[in-house]
């Protein structure tokens, strides 16, 4: 519950340290997957690729060891990994990812809660933000209670840049709801920041989130930050992402 609660909030590093005190518990050993699940979600969504795919490896052991149990709170895991492998480019990876879920099944949470925000993610990696925000169209009203909770932030900030970044024209309504409801959470917001600072083309407001989202301790959003700043900082950026092990991202289209 902490783990999840401090991912709610935007707390990347408290949430990464209750999730290591999972991980590592002694009653956990011979269930690798129940013990690595959390902190696989919050690596994913921070960008450490490293520990993602050590992490998994653990994870898919004690998995199949299990019998390769359907329970559906090891589904954010999966699906995180899933998205890092995407971010490589590591198609054959991902399909194996892909395959786990499918065993795992099919829940609403995944359709429209932490599903959607490691889709996005991974669509907007990729240059593909009408794609991303056609998967986030639901209002986050409508979805939030049970199926979004911790990921409400996530959901309502990304499906904010996703309409910037496709010319939405209610860009700037969406924008005003999502910082409304993101208020106080460090990641969401600085993602609102960003997104707003593109549409504007405000440079110095697209850069002031760079330092936030290091702070915040999310290096993935600290280097597409970067990209999308463009020019030399673009190029930074790209050194960032492929030290984290990823694939070139799309720039930033025209403004």
């Amino acid at each position: 519950m902490a783990t999840e609660a401090g991912l709610g909030a935007g707390d990347v590093p408290g949430a990464r340290r209750w999730a290591r005190q999972l991980a590592d518990h002694p009653s956990l050993a011979e269930v690798g997957h129940r013990a690595t699940c959390r902190l696989l979600m919050v690596d994913a969504l921070a960008g450490n690729v490293d520990e993602v795919l050590t992490g998994s490896v653990r994870f898919l052991d004690a998995w199949r060891r299990a019998g390769s149990p359907a329970r559906s709170f090891l589904r954010p895991a999966a699906t995180g990994v899933a998205m890092i492998h995407g971010l490589r480019d590591d198609h054959d990876a991902r399909r194996e990812w892909q395959e786990v879920l499918d065993q795992l099944g099919t829940t609403p949470e995944h359709t429209y809660g932490y599903g959607a925000v490691f889709d996005a993610m991974l669509l907007l990696h990729h240059g593909q933000a009408p794609e991303a925000l056609e998967r986030m169209a639901p209002e986050p009203g409508h979805v939030w209670k049970w199926v979004t909770w911790i990921w409400l932030h996530w959901y309502v900030a990304l499906r904010a840049e996703a309409a910037v970044l496709a010319g939405s024209p209610d860009s700037r309504d969406r924008l005003a709801e999502a910082r409304a409801v993101v208020a106080g959470n460090p990641v969401a917001g600085a993602i609102v920041e960003r997104a707003e600072a593109l549409l504007d083309d405000d440079q110095e407001m697209l850069l002031a989130t760079v330092d936030a989202f290091c702070a915040a301790g999310c290096p993935y959003q600290y280097a597409r930050t970067l990209v999308l700043a463009g020019g030399d900082h673009a190029e930074r950026g790209a050194a960032v992402l492929a030290g984290l092990g990823l694939a070139p991202m799309a720039p930033a289209p025209h403004r």
